[in-house]
């Protein structure tokens, strides 16, 4: 994806234009800079972007989290395998933990005095 033009002031509003393969989309978002000399972008959650180093950046990272994501583009995002849920991991270290504890409790047993 990549930012293909923007209109208007920056720090302030701006329309950015984004193009990922085919698709464009345009977007109204508030760029400011920080006294650092870095810039942020509002997210569309109405929170601030990490700091980035240009303005363009800044931009792509609004933009990314609006456009859709291919899977047929980035193959590492596709889980094959889900991970386990919370009460799998759960029992698990519960099972972990009482094997331990017997196996430390027949050590004791059969250690000779």
């Amino acid at each position: 994806m990549h930012l293909e033009q923007k209109t208007g002031p920056i720090p302030g509003r701006v329309f950015a234009t984004f193009r990922r393969g085919m698709t464009t989309r345009t977007f109204q978002i508030e760029v400011r800079q920080t006294d650092a000399g870095y810039y942020i972008a509002r997210m569309p959650d109405q929170k601030w972007s990490v700091e980035c180093q240009t303005a363009e950046a800044a931009l792509l990272m609004h933009a990314e989290v609006l456009f859709p994501t291919q899977y047929s583009e980035l193959p590492w995002l596709d889980n094959p395998q889900p991970a386990p849920s919370h009460y799998q991991r759960h029992t698990e270290e519960l099972a972990r933990k009482s094997e331990a504890a017997r196996s430390s409790r027949q050590k004791k047993i059969l250690t000779p005095l």
